[in-house]
């Protein structure tokens, strides 16, 4: 995996997106961290990211036991009172992208929409 094109998505999300707290891109099974950008220097990534990693699999796993097999997730947003969380998984579904950032001050629909770039541009990569 090319870390320059990762840290170069990083950066797209980084102009993009206004109130960034974190991003990073994550390997599903270990819940490990492969890169990642901290712009909140209080924001636990490592922990965000694995936790989130967890969650992910809880939801493949309630869409199968649902009989939702041939579903694919796209992306999982998560509304805290002053954050918006965005698990954006690789189609492979191997790897996760995570982006955290302020609620009050970023727009949803931009985040989400540079998150399902950084994401394609991670697959692409894998």
């Amino acid at each position: 995996m090319s870390k320059t094109a990762i840290k170069d998505a990083f950066e797209e999300a980084k102009a993009g997106i206004t109130g960034l707290k974190a991003i990073s891109v994550v390997e599903v099974e270990s819940g490990l961290a492969i890169d990642s950008m901290i712009l909140d220097k209080d924001f636990d990534l490592e922990a965000a990211g694995a936790y989130n990693a967890e969650v992910l699999k809880a939801k493949i796993k309630a869409k199968n036991a649902m009989g939702m097999d041939k579903e694919r997730i796209d992306l999982i947003l998560i509304e805290l009172t002053t954050q918006n969380h965005l698990i954006q998984p690789s189609p492979n579904g191997k790897y996760l992208v995570y982006i955290a950032v302020d609620k009050n001050t970023s727009n949803i629909g931009i985040t989400r929409k540079i998150a399902l770039s950084v994401g394609k541009k991670v697959q692409e990569q894998l």
